[in-house]
């Protein structure tokens, strides 16, 4: 006992350190252990742990015992897990009398930190005692909800977080759990909502799905949107969704959803980004011709040449011309030069993100950044349960930046960078770069130190190494064709091996592509569209797309998604939880009103991206 309390005396001096504020300045309140209670529903779990181990250090015998797995359970949840597991531990044998329920959750919780979704699930496949309090009722399907997330499968998160809402006493942390319901299901497309539905009214799970398949349909139209809220209501009466969440819906006004009457499109129309620019022009009138506005609606298109420092020049033109939102520019460089003129008169949508941190408040930024691709595969990866990363990139600025992007992020998350190659991109064999990411240089090494030692001849395959979860690897598609076919001869076959959405074309080519399979990466809708079974505008307007839109098929769907998300830049806004479905991600918009796109996932399989998680969805 000595060293279970020496060792939460320790994590306590650990806890002081990293800054937590919720400290019993005297002694421990009687109701200490309802506010610890508290902080762990509301995911302050440094302060829960905190608390915790200030009530330990007071109690005795079960007692103690009962705070101290609390303590445990509060650090792993707050990725502390080397004091969390020295602290189970040390006690791990004297916990016959603790109740069974929190000795299981502390230990679900434990493997949940360890990045080991499927034993956590194994260990909460039975449901707690019914006596069990409500908040450890409420802790057992959290648990089995962030299980569920690492494991990629966001419908069975929902059903987790619905149950859990049964147990859930503060407004707050009800408001929370249904507006984490609310984000989960929003990662999913409207036709996998409806595909999806589990049962018939009145399923509470079922009423989230077709409550958030509502308002992304009506997303753009309030009156059809109260319409439908007003039948689903009366479908599902005593659904648990919070007012806060319905008044949001019903609160939506059509002017706050309208398109501008005039728009300016500022482009590099000639130069070096030209093409990429006529590109994004053609998907942008595509869908302004879809949109087909009942009222005159005008757009005027600016060319602001090979020079970044136009771009100011031709803003101040659109403005004064009526513009009331201005799209573009595209280039980084001329973003950041309009993101130093300070205040802009109109809303804004660069093409782009800027360089610099403080940008004028009425500046949206969105862009097909290689980086914010790679970030998404970090998280991705993490998401999956993997934790020790090697990468394989090309040389040069790309490469770097890509590798950067990634690099960040993953260590960010708490994964580990074992090892990093680079490769020339003009190559055809990458044996060198990959022998050394799998260490196959060293196991050859090994073998001639032996043979060298025994003098004879020795029965000898290499070996890759072992410690490695999967392979990042940023290249284009005649890279990417020749790395996975050389990663399985070294024998990494059965290594998982993500990319950013440049390994693939755009164009199905089942002949050449049959070498990535196994490869998983993230794309957008519009460009996977003839690979599923629909393919929404793309459908519509097939036979319209310009040749340029064919060739550069990513940017078209940056024009497309650039002018339908003028309407929803309010919506997205004003509730941090909603997304948009565009044709290039499910889009979302941060505090710094940056767009961001959720990628659609797939894995090649006979040459074929098919997706990966529509049927776990």
């Amino acid at each position: 006992m000595k060293k279970i309390l020496a060792l939460a005396a320790l994590a306590l001096l650990y806890l002081a350190h990293t800054g937590c504020t919720t400290v019993p300045e005297t002694g421990v309140a009687a109701d200490d252990e309802t506010r610890a209670v508290a902080l762990f529903q509301r995911e302050q779990f440094l302060d829960a742990a905190r608390l915790y181990g200030e009530l330990a250090r007071q109690a005795d015998g079960t007692t103690r015992l009962r705070y101290l797995l609390r303590q445990a359970a509060a650090l792993a949840r707050a990725d502390r897990l080397a004091p969390a597991l020295q602290i189970y531990r040390a006690m791990e044998a004297d916990l016959a009398g603790v109740s069974p329920a929190l000795r299981i959750l502390t230990r679900a919780q434990l493997r949940l930190a360890e990045r080991k979704p499927e034993r956590v699930l194994e260990l909460l496949a039975e449901p707690l005692d019914p006596t069990a309090p409500p908040e450890l009722q409420a802790e057992y399907h959290a648990v089995r909800a962030a299980a569920y997330t690492m494991l990629g499968q966001r419908l069975e998160n929902s059903r987790e977080l619905v149950a859990r809402g049964f147990y859930l006493l503060d407004p707050e942390v009800q408001l929370a759990n249904q507006q984490a319901i609310w984000a989960s299901l929003a990662t999913l497309s409207g036709r996998s909502l409806q595909q999806l539905r589990v049962a018939p009214p009145p399923d509470v799970l079922s009423g989230w799905m077709e409550l958030v398949a509502i308002a992304k349909k009506y997303q753009l139209r309030p009156q059809l949107l109260q319409q439908e809220l007003a039948r689903w209501r009366n479908d599902y009466p005593n659904h648990p969704a919070r007012r806060e969440l319905l008044e949001g819906l019903l609160s939506r006004r059509q002017e706050d959803v309208t398109y501008p009457d005039h728009i300016a499109l500022i482009l590099p129309l000639s130069g070096r980004y030209a093409r990429a620019a006529e590109a994004i022009r053609d998907g942008f009138l595509s869908a302004y011709y879809e949109h087909r506005p009942k009222r005159e609606q005008q757009v005027r298109i600016y060319d602001i040449g090979a020079d970044p420092a136009n771009v100011q020049t031709v803003y101040q033109q659109a403005v004064a011309a009526g513009a009331q939102f201005v799209v573009g520019p595209l280039s980084k460089a001329a973003t950041d030069a309009l993101a130093a003129t300070g205040e802009l008169p109109v809303p804004t949508l660069a093409l782009n993100y800027a360089s610099i941190e403080e940008v004028p408040a009425n500046l949206y930024q969105f862009s097909l950044s290689p980086e914010e691709e790679a970030r998404q595969v970090a998280q991705r990866t993490w998401l999956d349960g993997h934790v020790n990363a090697v990468a394989l990139v090309p040389s040069g600025p790309w490469g770097e930046r890509v590798f950067q992007a990634f690099a960040t992020r993953w260590e960010e998350l708490g994964g580990t960078l074992l090892e990093r190659q680079s490769y020339n991109a003009t190559d055809n064999d990458f044996s060198l770069p990959i022998k050394r990411l799998l260490n196959i240089d060293e196991s050859r090494r090994r073998y001639r130190r032996l043979h060298t030692l025994l003098k004879r001849n020795l029965k000898y395959t290499p070996r890759r190494r072992q410690d490695v979860d999967f392979v990042f690897v940023a290249a284009y598609p005649r890279q990417a064709r020749q790395i996975r076919p050389q990663l399985k001869f070294f024998h990494a076959a059965d290594l998982p091996v993500y990319a950013t959405s440049h390994v693939f074309t755009g164009n199905l080519n089942r002949e050449k592509d049959r070498d990535m399979d196994g490869l998983y990466f993230g794309d957008m809708p519009w460009v996977l569209a003839e690979s599923r079974s629909h393919s929404g505008l793309r459908n519509e307007i097939e036979a319209l797309i310009s040749p340029v839109g064919r060739s550069l098929q990513r940017l078209f769907a940056l024009g497309i998604d650039a002018f339908n998300i003028i309407a929803a830049l309010n919506p997205l806004r004003n509730y941090p939880y909603e997304r948009y479905d565009g044709e290039t991600g499910s889009l979302s918009l941060d505090e710094r009103n940056r767009i961001h796109r959720q990628l659609t996932w797939v894995r090649f399989r006979s040459g074929q991206p098919v997706l990966i998680d529509e049927g776990s969805q």
